[in-house]
């Protein structure tokens, strides 16, 4: 698995086979985009969380939608990968260990095989 250690035996960055992988496994997955960027095509089963929204009070807005940052392994998607990191590296500070971007975002999770439900 491709990734960029921080401080975490887990990688910030993952792939998306990786991804796929830790889905398959219990992970939850957030989209970090814009409401216009999600109605064009989204991770069948992610949670659209924008990131400006993630970027307040984590804990409250996780609690929200079901996700314990302790207990549940998190994935953040987006278009292309650095929303996605900027919100992994958030959800780390944040408690939760395993958070982690996937790379290339949602275009390459289309380009390498991966559905996308409308918004």
């Amino acid at each position: 698995m491709f990734g960029t250690n921080t401080g975490s035996k887990h990688p910030l960055d993952i792939d998306c086979t990786a991804a796929r992988q830790r889905l398959q496994q219990g992970a939850k997955m957030i989209d970090v985009r814009e409401a216009h960027e999600v109605a064009h095509g989204k991770v069948p089963g992610s949670l659209h969380i924008p990131l400006g929204t993630l970027a307040g009070d984590i804990a409250a807005t996780l609690a929200r939608h079901g996700i314990d940052p302790a207990a549940n392994d998190v994935l953040c998607i987006c278009a292309s990968g650095g929303r996605s990191r900027h919100a992994a590296m958030a959800l780390r500070h944040a408690g939760c260990a395993t958070a982690a971007s996937v790379m290339g975002g949602v275009t390459a999770w289309a380009a390498t095989g991966g559905t996308l439900a409308r918004g």
